[in-house]
C-alpha cells in the first residue's frame, strides 16, 4: 500500500522530471536542491505538529508535572507511615490535572464535598483536598486523621 505522502511526493518528483527534460543539468541539479529543501521544510513542520497532537493526547500522566510530585510525597510518606495516606491538600491547577488524569485514563471520577465545605477528589488511596485559597499550584504535605 503506498502511503499518503509517498503519492505526494511522487507526483511532485514526477512533474518536475517531466517539465525538466529539455534543460540543462545545472538546473535540473538546482531545481531538485529547491524541491529537496522544500520538501525537508514539510518534513519538519509535519513532525512539529505531530509532536505538538502527541502530547495533547498524551496530557497529565505520572511522571512529569504535578502527578509525579504528588506521588514522591506519597513516597515519603509510605516509608515513615508504612501506608498510604488518607489527605493531602491541593490547589486549583493540581485538583484540575487529577481531575483530567481520570478524564484521559477513563476511571471513575470520585469527588466528595466534605463536611467543612471543601470539595476532595480520590487519587490512588488518597483524598486530594482542594484549597482553592491557596496558590493554584500547591502541594501540602499528605496526612492520616488525628
Amino acid at each position: 500500500m503506498i502511503s499518503r505522502r509517498e503519492m505526494v511526493t511522487a507526483g511532485v518528483l514526477g512533474s518536475i522530471t517531466a517539465s525538466a527534460a529539455p534543460a540543462e543539468a545545472a538546473e535540473v541539479q538546482q531545481d531538485a536542491d529547491v524541491i529537496r529543501g522544500g520538501l525537508n521544510s514539510i518534513n519538519e513542520q509535519l513532525t512539529r505538529m505531530n509532536t505538538t497532537l502527541d502530547y495533547g493526547q498524551r496530557g497529565p500522566g505520572c511522571v512529569s508535572g504535578f502527578m509525579a510530585e504528588i506521588r514522591n510525597r506519597y513516597t515519603i510518606h509510605i516509608r515513615s507511615a508504612g501506608k498510604f495516606p488518607e489527605f493531602m491538600e491541593v490547589g486549583l491547577d493540581v485538583f484540575y490535572d487529577v481531575y483530567d488524569w481520570h478524564v484521559r485514563y477513563g476511571i471513575p471520577i470520585q469527588i466528595t464535598r466534605i463536611s467543612d465545605q471543601r470539595f476532595a477528589i480520590q487519587w490512588m488511596y488518597t483524598q486530594l483536598i482542594l484549597r482553592w485559597e491557596q496558590d493554584p499550584r500547591y502541594l501540602g504535605t499528605p496526612f492520616d486523621r488525628g
